[in-house]
């Protein structure tokens, strides 16, 4: 059987569930059930009317050992929230902070389920905001993140750190005097407590300047209080909201027609969520007592012995092919927390900006040279027969298609990993320019499986 390569031809899917490989049909709900091991959580409501992740769901085609195909198409299959109520992708501390690209949090979950043993040491070295270190620390496990994007690492280990309740209750009030402060200033019409570069004043009405500009001001005067830190990345969930960009990801500006004080309002507002987040994320963990995730700055392609080694399994979600420039995209962030990118920058893998001028075979050359890197550095880092779970998306170059599936098993043989199985559904293509890549086959989302042989 070919591993991770797709027949030419399209296949049939089987009618009857019984021969699939996928999980079997409920016979009065039509829900999927989860493989034996696999017991889903309740999981806790968030507020807010924003919903994200939500073009999950469809046919899920598999390929490989059936028993862990089957794990990894019931982690991937999920489907798509109607409910704002219901939304699991900002559950508990996942929504506190907008991030290009993560993991849906469900799928997170049961990978880390299926594949990691309860107690047992998980690694994701393209971290990002830190979503399968959260899922990992509710099963009771001991997670370890690496991410070269410093507001990633901070944002992890937000996220990760159990708070207690007067910790909790003190970020709240410094966050209320924070906004004080700048209500203050705003009334009284202070100026700008710094000059500002063509970037921001495109970017920010003038009003909304001046209030993030005061509030950066009042977290600045805590000093070294350790809600500090805490109350930047508050600011910065906010800056993207409250410009004219239209969303993380998006070149487009349009107007934002905000009242005076809306901004300082959402900011209180903003830290209260994030308190009522963490204390939820606390009262989840198995143990009142849990040690916070690992999760330091680094590069994933080069080998560096990490705290926590070996593990057990390693899950994550690398950058896709000439997808995204995350250094572009967080670029306000760092610049208004003022957090270094130039590591980032430079060694930033799959960035589009390097993919775009170059032609589809030698970019397919590029990313599976940049995949051995990454395989190459991990494979000390893991325990033997480790299970290494790759959540990645097709991507393009031109008209000519990445596929994912395929480029990594390609890679990972070289590397002395072996492809197991894989799971895989269709995913919409944004990107115009590459739109025709996909006209003839869709794009896809894998969940792929390899061992160490």
């Amino acid at each position: 059987m070919a591993i991770f390569r797709r027949d030419r031809r399209p296949k049939r899917q089987p009618s009857d569930p019984a021969k699939a490989d996928l999980p079997r049909l409920g016979k009065k709900t039509g829900k999927k059930s989860p493989p034996r091991g696999l017991a889903e959580r309740p999981r806790g409501k968030a507020p807010g009317p924003k919903r994200s992740l939500t073009h999950v769901g469809g046919k899920v085609e598999t390929e490989g050992v059936a028993e862990e195909a089957q794990k990894l198409a019931f982690a991937l299959d999920v489907k798509a929230s109607t409910d704002r109520d219901d939304d699991t992708t900002r559950s508990y501390v996942h929504g506190f902070h907008s991030y290009p690209a993560r993991m849906h949090p469900v799928t997170a979950q049961r990978l880390a389920a299926a594949f990691v043993p309860r107690g047992g040491r998980v690694v994701d070295p393209f971290c990002g905001s830190g979503t399968v270190l959260v899922e990992a620390m509710i099963l009771g496990m001991k997670p370890t993140g690496l991410d070269l994007n410093p507001l990633a690492v901070r944002l992890a280990k937000l996220k990760t750190t159990p708070r207690t309740d007067t910790e909790l209750d003190h970020l709240v009030h410094q966050a209320e005097a924070v906004a004080e402060f700048a209500h203050a200033r705003r009334k009284t019409k202070a100026g700008a407590s710094r000059r500002f570069g063509l970037e921001d004043i495109a970017l920010f009405e003038p009003h909304v300047l001046l209030e993030l500009d005061s509030l950066a001001l009042g977290i600045r005067e805590l000093g070294k209080d350790h809600a500090r830190g805490d109350l930047e990345l508050v600011l910065s969930s906010l800056l993207t909201r409250m410009s004219r960009r239209r969303g993380d990801t998006s070149e487009g500006a349009a107007p934002r027609r905000l009242a005076a004080g809306f901004v300082t309002r959402q900011f209180a507002g903003k830290a209260r969520e994030l308190a009522d987040r963490l204390r939820e994320f606390r009262n989840t963990l198995p143990s009142a007592a849990q040690a916070p995730a690992s999760v330091r700055q680094g590069n994933a392609t080069k080998p560096a012995k990490l705290p926590g080694a070996p593990f057990d399994a390693l899950i994550t979600s690398p950058p896709y092919a000439a997808t995204y420039d995350y250094a572009d995209h967080h670029s306000v962030r760092l610049r208004w927390l003022g957090l270094d990118a130039t590591e980032m920058r430079r060694n930033e893998m799959g960035a589009r900006a390097r993919y775009a001028d170059i032609p589809a075979l030698a970019a397919a050359r590029e990313w599976m040279g940049e995949l051995r890197s990454f395989l190459t550095a991990m494979a000390g880092q893991l325990a033997p027969c480790a299970p290494v779970i790759l959540l990645m998306a097709d991507s393009a170059v031109g008209a000519s298609a990445l596929r994912a599936n395929e480029l990594v098993a390609k890679a990972a043989r070289v590397c002395g990993f072996k492809p197991v199985a894989r799971a895989s559904q269709a995913r919409p293509h944004f990107h115009g320019p590459t739109a025709a890549a996909f006209r003839a086959r869709p794009r896809m989302e894998h969940a792929l499986l390899l061992r160490k042989e």
